[in-house]
């Protein structure tokens, strides 16, 4: 059996709480502001990527986790704006699919997390950039039953471009439930380490905390065949995943880019970097899942 890793992300965890208690709130905030003053690339899609395979070509961060501002970069120059209204699920204010979008290409956006400390940054960034007219962030903890709602009274129009999803763990339950927006295009989390073929989930709960459920972190979100069946359904088509195995990108089924075929999971999959760095190989990921109670979907 493989030991399932959980000292460092309970290390991970206590460090941001000592940081919360020791440094200031307006320290903080400043410093996450800051952050928006960085330069953007030049000299898009970088030259030296040439000849790699799908998305990962045009992979890099500006502020996102990994490579995912390349990517929705490279997809909206090829399917151009319409709205520039954008969602996002779960935030981190310095760091979040959104937030190129909204300081370099001047999208309007709602962003939705449950930390008050992403939110309250987010928003005392955005008045210091001048978009706290257009973009704003909300603390509320999403269901199946309110996110509709919320989306809807706060003054998001059906038609928007771009929403982003990953709040670990009831990702699919939400993306299936939504219903009152129809984004362009999609980036969603996925768990890699469940592999390219199960089509898993994590059951619906309303309380679902993502180390709550498991101090290693690994009982989360959906496998990649899940989100691909779910989103033929909804009326998208999988179009790749970032090289590091977190994000999965879909299309609306009228939003078609030359070069960007629809994929099956298989195709699209990429395993998770960060634990293959650790050491755990995907079968080891997959024998850790195949001990948690995932939900066949």
């Amino acid at each position: 059996m493989v030991d399932i890793p959980v000292k460092k992300y309970r290390m991970r965890r206590a460090r941001k709480w000592l940081k919360k208690k020791l440094v200031p709130f307006s320290m903080r905030a400043a410093g996450v502001s800051a952050k928006w003053n960085r330069s953007d690339l030049a000299g898009f899609p970088l030259a030296s990527l040439d000849g790699v395979p799908e998305l990962a070509r045009y992979e890099y961060s500006w502020l996102s986790q990994n490579g995912e501002d390349g990517i929705i970069r490279y997809l909206f120059e090829q399917a151009g704006y319409e709205s520039r209204w954008l969602v996002e699920f779960g935030f981190a204010a310095h760091q979040c699919n959104a937030l190129r979008l909204l300081v370099k290409e001047g999208f309007s956006g709602l962003l939705i997390d449950g930390s008050d400390q992403n939110v309250d940054f987010f928003n005392f960034a955005a008045r210091k950039h001048g978009i706290d007219d257009r973009a704003r962030a909300i603390r509320a903890f999403i269901t199946r039953d309110n996110l509709n709602e919320l989306i809807a009274s706060s003054g998001v129009p059906r038609e928007i471009d771009f929403l982003s999803l990953d709040v670990d763990g009831n990702d699919y339950w939400f993306w299936e439930s939504l219903d009152c927006i129809s984004p362009r295009v999609v980036c969603i989390e996925y768990n890699a380490g469940i592999g390219p073929d199960l089509s898993w989930t994590v059951g619906y709960d309303d309380a679902f905390q993502r180390f709550s459920q498991h101090p290693s972190g690994f009982f989360h979100g959906a496998s990649l065949a899940a989100l691909e069946a779910l989103g033929k359904r909804k009326g998208y088509y999988l179009i790749g995943c970032d090289s590091t195995g977190t994000n999965a990108f879909f299309l609306r089924d009228d939003v078609e880019i030359e070069g960007i075929p629809a994929l099956t999971a298989r195709e699209a999959y990429r395993p998770h970097a960060n634990w293959l760095g650790r050491g755990i190989s995907e079968a080891e990921q997959l024998e850790i899942m195949r001990t948690m109670p995932y939900e066949e979907v």
